[in-house]
């Protein structure tokens, strides 16, 4: 961790970090156990069903995420649904007791996925990306804190 303009920053990356999309926990969407978030989110990047079924079977969350990248029939408006994706997948990975604490345990810390080579979801070469995981984990720490208290 560390300060950044009088807030802590956690950084995080790659399939041993807990906030990772890379990070390994199978959760339950529907009727098909993803072993991470990553390989859902790739595996709703097509419409073929059987496209799907192989991405959610890949190996490594690094395969599913090239195979999402090359699907034969993409989903539709995929840039205007991506972000509904992302969020019920992490929803659905922060059902696991532990991972869920761990996220709270961040405490008002910024998350920041250190990724360089993604300047949507992650910080971007320059530091200066998006950073939209990130802010949707915030968004769902948040959210989370909220349903405790009530």
């Amino acid at each position: 961790m560390e300060e950044h303009k009088d807030r802590k920053v956690i950084k995080f990356f790659g399939k041993n970090h807990p906030l990772s999309n890379f990070y390994e926990t199978p959760f339950r969407i529907g009727s098909f156990i993803y072993p991470t978030n990553e390989h859902w989110y790739a595996s709703n990047k097509s419409d073929d069903f059987y496209e799907k079924i192989d991405i959610i079977m890949a190996d490594t969350p690094k395969e599913a995420k090239l195979m999402g990248r090359e699907v034969e029939t993409p989903k539709k408006n995929w840039e205007q649904k991506k972000l509904s994706y992302m969020w019920k997948g992490l929803k659905a990975k922060f059902q696991n007791p532990q991972l869920r604490e761990y996220l709270l345990n961040t405490g008002d810390a910024e998350l920041v996925e250190n990724n360089i080579f993604d300047s949507y979801w992650g910080c971007g070469r320059d530091g200066n990306g998006k950073n939209m995981l990130g802010k949707m984990l915030m968004m769902l720490r948040e959210q989370i804190r909220c349903k405790k208290q009530t």
